[in-house]
């Protein structure tokens, strides 16, 4: 059963792999693009909440956030209700890119999934589920 985890790992990896290839002309290697992501996705969530929903600690997290700041992908704000929090905003560049980084994505799901049918990818579906439950 070994197996299938390190199938799973090498699968990532593979993609993180040609992600980091395609984006580091742009300085977002290192999974940085992943960043932009999931920002420009929900704009305003709050640090924790972007650390955790990449499931990376939040000490890795705001040292990646304070460099996307620093090159001008990303911006802070404190939230308004909680001044003791801060939200992650994509900048207008990110957003210019963010349809590049969504394709990629697409693209990259399409070429892992391309083999399986209908009822494999519901049952895929159902049975990653179970593994991160």
């Amino acid at each position: 059963m070994l197996d299938i985890i390190r199938d799973i790992g090498a699968i990532t990896r593979t993609i993180q792999i040609r992600s980091n290839a395609e984006f580091r002309p742009l300085e977002l290697d290192n999974n940085r693009f992943i960043y932009l992501i999931r920002v420009c996705e929900q704009p305003g969530m709050f640090l924790g909440a972007l650390a955790d929903s990449m499931q990376i600690d939040r000490t890795t997290a705001f040292r990646t956030v304070k460099k996307l700041v620093a090159d001008g992908w990303l911006r802070l704000e404190a939230d308004p209700a909680d001044k003791r929090l801060r939200c992650v905003f994509p900048t207008e560049r990110a957003l210019t890119l963010y349809p590049r980084l969504h394709a990629f994505e697409q693209a990259q799901s399409d070429h892992l999934l391309a083999q399986l049918s209908d009822s494999e990818l519901k049952r895929l579906r159902a049975l990653m589920g179970k593994l991160q439950a």
